[in-house]
């Protein structure tokens, strides 16, 4: 349980330091991106989830300021590593976009040894565009109705509860491992 907790508090810290990297100009590149060729926006998760309605928000109002059309282009697959991987051979020119989310850039280069990016050398953050909370919710049905009464009802019956996550190595999934 400690190791748990110290590899969830190193990834937390990692998180703060990408966060705190200075933001670099996005389209530096000459001709700037937009004036009338298009911009991909890469995606690692599917269609119809969180991230694939803020990409297309964000598309959108990226487009109209720039002039031109920007395309959400889903890569979903092993907790977004495709997506990234695919953006980093993707040429440097201002043209390909990456939507990365914190469990693309610090926990999964930790905990996957197939990945083939480093993200701090390899990516340079532009914007911050979102921030979302973790909620735990569970059956109407489960007596537990607080989180105190859940974690009791958990260590008395580990063999009972499960939970889901959206990818391996996810902060949702240590989090899981944290509670049960």
């Amino acid at each position: 349980m400690i190791q748990r907790r110290a590899f969830v508090a190193s990834s937390l810290s990692a998180a703060a330091v990408l966060a705190a990297l200075p933001l670099r100009a996005a389209f530096a590149q000459s001709p700037a991106p937009g004036a009338g060729r298009p911009i991909r926006l890469v995606v690692g998760y599917p269609a119809g989830g969180t991230a694939d309605a803020l990409a297309r928000i964000y598309a959108e109002e990226l487009g109209k300021r720039l002039g031109g059309p920007v395309v959400v282009d889903n890569r979903p697959g092993a907790g977004g590593q495709l997506a990234a991987e695919q953006f980093r051979s993707a040429p440097a020119d201002g043209s390909t976009l990456l939507l990365a989310n914190s469990h693309m850039m610090t926990t999964l280069p930790l905990t996957s040894r197939s990945v083939k990016y480093d993200p701090m050398k390899d990516f340079a953050p532009v914007a911050r565009m979102a921030t979302f909370e973790l909620a735990l919710a569970v059956s109407a049905g489960l007596p537990a109705k607080t989180f105190e009464e859940y974690l009791a009802l958990a260590k008395a019956q580990p063999e009972q509860r499960n939970f889901g996550i959206p990818a391996a190595g996810s902060g949702p999934h240590f989090a899981g491992y944290l509670v049960h």
